[in-house]
C-alpha cells in the first residue's frame, strides 16, 4: 500500500527535497552557570546563539567549516564530518529537485530509473547520514539535540521509495 497517489509522486518528491534543505536537521540547547547555548543546524550551515555571557561566538557557520570548531573533539569531529556528507547529498537532491520541477515529462522520459524512486535514494542517504551525526552530537556534546530534519528527511525518502509510480515514470 503507497501513501501517495501516483500522479502526485513527483510533486511529493519535489517538495521533499526542499523540505530537506530548508528543515533545521538537528536543534542542541546547553547551559551551565547561567550560560546558554543554542545551535541550530541546517543542511548548509550552523547558527550559535549564546546567552548570559559575552563571548565571542560565531553566529553563521557553514558546514565545511565546522569541524574546525571542534579541534580537540574528535567524536565531534567525526559528527560533522558524516553532516558535511549529508549536506551535499541533499544538495544533490536540491539540485535534482530543481530539474525535476522545471522540466518534469522530460526528467521522467530520459531517466533511466524512476525519479520518484531516486529522490527517495537520495533522501534516504542523506537522512541516514544526518541521523549518524546527530546521535554522535547527542552522545559527545553537552546539553539536549533534538533531531528535528535528521528524523523526518530519512522518513520522506523511505516514503518515496515505497511510492507507487505511473508505468510512464518507470525506467
Amino acid at each position: 500500500m503507497s501513501w501517495v497517489e501516483s500522479e502526485h509522486a513527483g510533486e511529493l518528491a519535489v517538495v521533499s527535497a526542499w523540505l530537506a534543505t530548508l528543515l533545521p536537521w538537528s536543534v542542541s540547547f546547553a547551559t551551565d552557570e547561567g550560560v546558554s547555548l543554542i545551535t541550530v543546524r541546517f543542511p548548509v550551515a550552523m547558527f550559535q546563539f549564546l546567552f548570559g555571557a559575552d563571548l565571542n561566538v560565531d553566529l553563521f557557520v557553514p558546514v565545511w567549516a565546522a569541524s574546525g570548531l571542534e579541534q580537540s573533539n574528535a567524536a565531534l569531529q567525526t559528527a560533522y564530518y558524516v553532516w558535511l556528507a549529508g549536506a551535499i547529498v541533499v544538495g544533490v537532491a536540491f539540485l535534482f529537485s530543481l530539474a525535476y520541477y522545471g522540466r518534469e515529462e522530460t526528467v521522467e522520459r530520459r531517466f533511466p530509473a524512476s525519479p520518484v524512486r531516486v529522490m527517495g535514494g537520495l533522501l534516504t542517504v542523506a537522512g541516514g547520514c544526518l541521523a549518524v551525526s546527530a546521535v554522535r552530537i547527542f552522545q559527545t556534546a553537552p546539553g539536549v539535540t533534538v533531531p528535528v530534519g535528521a528524523v523526518l528527511v530519512p522518513l520522506l525518502g523511505v516514503t518515496l521509495l515505497g511510492t507507487h509510480t505511473r508505468p510512464s515514470e518507470q525506467g
